[in-house]
């Protein structure tokens, strides 16, 4: 059995998660695109770049909230990501930690991911900006003289739908893997950006975990930072 529900994100600042590869527009980051067929004319496909959450960066970005949470939920986190520490990590906790067992263990084909997510795909029009910002030098903190980068942003409230699947087999770890999700909607995702995220699975998940943790889903069916940051 796959257990599946769908999840919403909304920029509440100006979101950015891409490269920093220049397009044709001239910025020195660009938000993520790919291609997409919008039309056949004369047998022939009209295509266009159009903006989109790669689900495997949301996914990274699901693994790191969910690792910095779990110990202070009961559950064990090894925090680490490289394969051979987290191997030492293991052998000394005497199993796969909780959020290698959701998320998976880097070089091992025996603990695979049981959390697949895809990629996020546009809700509506997503127009993007350009912003020109000023370069940080990490240790003064302050700006660096001259050094000036564009980035391309999509605006707050633009919105965002895709898919997870878990597999069953790791059921007894959603309560786990819910606590990430509210740790990431507090957090930033990709270029330092807050983006809201809304759990929609028509209430599947309240079969599925223990009745102390429903307060948790229905908090996450809801937006978080509406009315409390304008969008």
């Amino acid at each position: 059995m796959v257990i599946r529900f769908n999840l919403r994100l909304r920029a509440v600042s100006l979101f950015t998660i891409g490269q920093g590869v220049p397009d044709v527009l001239g910025a020195d980051v660009v938000f993520s695109k790919k291609m997409k067929i919008t039309a056949y004319v004369n047998g022939e496909a009209q295509t266009q770049y159009v903006v989109y959450v790669p689900g495997s960066s949301f996914k990274g970005a699901w693994r790191t909230a969910t690792s910095r949470i779990a110990e202070s939920y009961g559950f064990e986190s090894c925090g680490e990501i490289d394969p051979e520490r987290i191997s030492d990590a293991h052998r000394n906790l005497g199993r796969t930690c909780d959020v290698c067992m959701l998320f998976g263990q880097p070089g091992s084909p025996f603990d695979a991911s049981k959390v697949w997510v895809g990629d996020f795909e546009p809700v509506g029009e997503t127009p993007t900006d350009i912003v020109v910002r000023v370069s940080l030098d990490d240790k003064t903190q302050t700006a660096r003289e001259g050094a000036l980068y564009s980035m391309e942003h999509v605006l707050p409230g633009a919105e965002f739908l895709g898919e997870v699947r878990v597999l069953d087999e790791a059921k007894n770890l959603l309560p786990l893997l819910m606590l990430g999700l509210a740790e990431l909607r507090t957090g930033v995702l990709g270029r330092r950006s807050l983006v809201d995220i809304r759990l929609e699975d028509n209430g599947l998940l309240n079969g599925l975990v223990g009745s102390e943790w429903l307060p948790l889903l229905e908090g996450l069916r809801k937006w978080l930072w509406e009315g409390v940051v304008e969008t």
